[in-house]
């Protein structure tokens, strides 16, 4: 009877011990599901190596460069001879034209024999800035003073660049749209054609605004003030009798300002003469009368 049991129950022992050994097993990157007769595949997707990496303590972490939008600017003032103003300003706007500069202002002024002074503004490219500087201070001219002022303008650049990406794409939408749209309604076409002419006046206005910028960024401004400086005179041999002949000028020049001034004073005060004294007049009656009445 033992044997008997014994013998059905093995088949069904090693089928456990089958089934046991399979769920132990690491799963496959495959898997197999049957149902009926046809049998789905599934694979699952590859995962790629993950790669981390760790900056050492203390090490910057890299971002990408931006560029600078760094306006600069050179004030010079130059000393010179008076007879040497005129020709060194010809010779310095000569040398900015050869480098390939953009002169916005040039003027020279002459108060006398003794006094010429110039002024000039101009924007050169910065890599010519070095030879024009160098040319500024050949003689006879002489550098009595020299500023340096750099403003950034990267703000202001990249938030124009922004503000024009945005209203382009805007704009390409609405056009886009205008384009394709099924309605024929001529209202809701004009608005959308205002609305794109518009935004392109603004483009227009923005970009303007941008190169304006970026021509103060991309070039260096220079502004050169030029002074003439006048020989002393000779001081003659013997007395110097010029300061008592510059006193005698002043003491006639005085005199002769307040003759003028009392001239002045008269003619403006005898037409109201007359009136005066009969107001006068009238007074010391009326005050004499009530002095009677009073006694």
């Amino acid at each position: 009877m033992m044997g008997c049991v014994r013998g059905p129950r093995l088949p069904l022992v090693l089928t456990a011990c089958l089934a046991v050994t399979a769920c132990g097993k690491a799963p496959e990157k495959r898997a197999e599901v049957v149902t009926g007769s046809a049998a789905i595949v599934a694979t699952p997707p590859a995962v790629g190596p993950v790669h981390m990496s760790f900056a050492a303590p203390g090490t910057p972490s890299q971002v990408p460069s931006q560029r600078k939008y760094v306006a600069v600017s050179h004030s010079y003032t130059l000393s010179l001879p008076v007879d040497a103003v005129e020709a060194a300003q010809r010779h310095h706007l000569e040398l900015c034209a050869s480098l390939g500069c953009e002169i916005l202002e040039s003027r020279l002024n002459r108060g006398g024999p003794r006094w010429v002074n110039a002024h000039t503004t101009l924007r050169l490219p910065p890599s010519a800035f070095a030879t024009f500087a160098a040319g500024l201070a050949a003689p006879p001219a002489e550098i009595t003073s020299h500023s340096e002022v750099s403003e950034d303008k990267t703000t202001v650049v990249l938030d124009l660049d922004k503000r024009l990406e945005t209203k382009a794409a805007l704009r390409d939408r609405l056009t886009t749209l205008l384009r394709e749209t099924p309605s024929k309604n001529v209202g809701d076409l004009l608005n959308l054609e205002r609305e794109i002419a518009q935004i392109q006046g603004d483009i227009e206005s923005t970009t303007a605004q941008r190169e304006y910028l970026r021509s103060q960024t991309d070039m260096v401004k220079v502004d050169i003030q030029y002074e003439g400086v006048g020989a002393d005179a000779a001081q003659p041999a013997g007395v110097n009798w010029q300061p008592l002949k510059a006193a005698a000028k002043e003491f006639i020049d005085i005199l002769v300002e307040s003759l003028a001034n009392v001239m002045t004073f008269t003619a403006r005060v005898l037409p109201w003469t007359p009136v005066v004294v009969l107001a006068g007049w009238l007074l010391r009656l009326v005050w004499r009368r009530w002095r009677r009445k009073a006694a």
